[in-house]
């Protein structure tokens, strides 16, 4: 009895090993989540990646990033591992090149912006304006700066956002009530739903401290895959993506082969076809970049 159900588990392991590695040989992008995933808490990427990612290359699979980060923060990152395609930033809102080729642009119209303002001086809110290449606050907000996990990130302060209403792609707010900041996300949800999204979550470090994320409506990870695949001219079975948190939800969604690092959250994991043994700290990344390799 226990010899015929090792010999059926053995049986459906190797199935199940044998149908990972084909669609590991059918590969031609990877794309990468970046904190928490491709780098380690010093945010360094590991030697085995940047390595793995160049020999990948030679054998025609491509490697880029999806992330929360605004552009101008995963340049030294992509010049490092000679990312030559477009980078998908500000989750979805921002995918472009690093030869300032935009492929696409979600901007949020300024009669919206001009509401999250109002909103956010009438609750006493702090809000702050994201870009391509930097995300700019006034004295007021300052305290926003800190409280945001955007690393590498450049930050401006300026005298007023009169003149910074035009070209945001994601408005960033911050308070300490959750009735307020939830009553907030329906505000800019509602009667907009159709041309924004407005997203609120707690802040994963600080007690008492909640997040708004608000974008153009539709615009996340997997948007932002989609516009990039087809910029590449690369079909779903050709993509494999990473992640670790819960905002690559999206970025699973997209459809393609999904890899978790043994760090991600467990919802994460669960939509996985593919969990690595090896943490952020360990490259994990390099992991699953071996596994494609050697099916080339």
């Amino acid at each position: 009895m226990q010899l015929t159900f090792f010999v059926h588990y053995f049986t459906i392991y190797l199935l199940s090993k044998n149908n990972i590695q084909k669609k590991l040989k059918e590969i031609k992008l990877i794309v990468s989540d970046v904190d928490g995933t491709l780098t380690n808490h010093n945010n360094e990427i590991g030697s085995e990646t940047v390595e793995l990612v160049g020999k990948l290359r030679e054998k025609g699979v491509r490697f880029t990033f999806a992330t929360q980060r605004i552009h101008s923060s995963i340049v030294p990152y992509a010049e490092q591992l000679g990312v030559d395609i477009p980078i998908v930033t500000v989750n979805g809102a921002l995918v472009k090149s690093l030869g300032n080729n935009i492929i696409s642009s979600s901007i949020i119209n300024s009669k919206y912006v001009d509401r999250a303002l109002s909103l956010a001086e009438k609750y006493f809110v702090r809000i702050a304006f994201c870009y391509g290449d930097e995300i700019v606050f006034t004295e007021d907000n300052s305290v926003l700066r800190d409280f945001m996990y955007r690393l590498g990130t450049e930050y401006r302060l300026v005298e007023s956002y009169k003149d910074y209403r035009d070209n945001v792609l994601e408005i960033i707010m911050l308070g300490n009530e959750k009735k307020v900041m939830k009553y907030i996300q329906n505000k800019m949800n509602f009667p907009g739903k159709f041309f924004l999204t407005a997203k609120y979550f707690r802040s994963s470090s600080k007690l008492g401290v909640y997040h708004l994320e608000v974008r153009k409506s539709r615009t996340n990870k997997k948007t932002g895959m989609v516009k990039l695949a087809n910029h590449l001219n690369v079909k779903k079975h050709e993509v494999a993506v990473l992640g670790d948190w819960f905002n690559d939800r999206d970025l699973f969604e997209f459809g393609g082969f999904n890899v978790a690092l043994q760090n991600a959250v467990a919802e994460l994991k669960h939509q996985a076809d593919y969990v690595t043994e090896r943490t952020n700290d360990e490259d994990g990344v390099a992991e699953f970049l071996k596994l494609v390799y050697d099916s080339k």
